[in-house]
């Protein structure tokens, strides 16, 4: 029979009091495990769109006119301005999706990717607003089209809350940017 604390330390070991005998360090091994799907989480992410834009900016690297055809059948730019932005959109995303891959400046790429995003969910929820009858040239190709789906807007969707969680919540696992930087108690400890 458990008396006082010290019969309680007896019993169930040290280290152990106020815990469950059954979980000892049930709060530490589930906040380790909470990190543990939040870095793979961020990883995932990361990776992911990483992917996309890697591979969406490559595909319209390949064809500069198809788009400029793409950019310029949204119809929201002056003349002057769409190939311009046509010549360098497939760059910027090629160099958010290497950013992103590679754990290179993950807050900036998280918030690039989430930004370029949102200008492209809003370029096709006006094309779709307006009945444009466009290709959505997102993995290139563009122009001329059957119109702007449902689908085309709803998938962007998962990649700008990608994005926004990266910029929030980088991680740490295969990171660039851990081997460039010092650790913020580095750089206060020699001071």
């Amino acid at each position: 029979m458990v008396r006082n604390a010290r019969d309680l330390w007896r019993a169930e070991g040290p280290g152990t009091m106020g815990r469950s005998p059954r979980h000892p360090a049930s709060g530490e091994a589930e906040a380790v495990s909470m990190q543990r799907w939040r870095e793979a989480l961020a990883l995932a992410c990361r990776l992911g769109v990483g992917g996309v834009f890697l591979w969406a900016g490559a595909a319209k690297s390949l064809d500069r006119q198809d788009t400029i055809l793409a950019v310029d059948a949204y119809r929201l730019l002056p003349r002057g301005l769409v190939t311009p932005v046509a010549t360098a959109l497939p760059w910027i995303e090629i160099a958010v999706g290497v950013f992103l891959l590679s754990g290179l400046f993950l807050r900036f790429a998280g918030v690039g990717s989430a930004l370029l995003t949102l200008g492209f969910v809003v370029a096709l929820a006006q094309a779709k607003a307006r009945g444009l009858s466009i290709d959505c040239g997102c993995f290139g190709g563009g122009g001329p089209g059957d119109g702007v789906g449902w689908f085309d807007i709803l998938r962007d969707l998962p990649v700008l809350f990608a994005g926004l969680f990266v910029a929030w919540r980088p991680g740490r696992w295969l990171q660039l940017d851990r081997l460039l930087a010092p650790k913020p108690a580095e750089v206060l400890t020699e001071a």
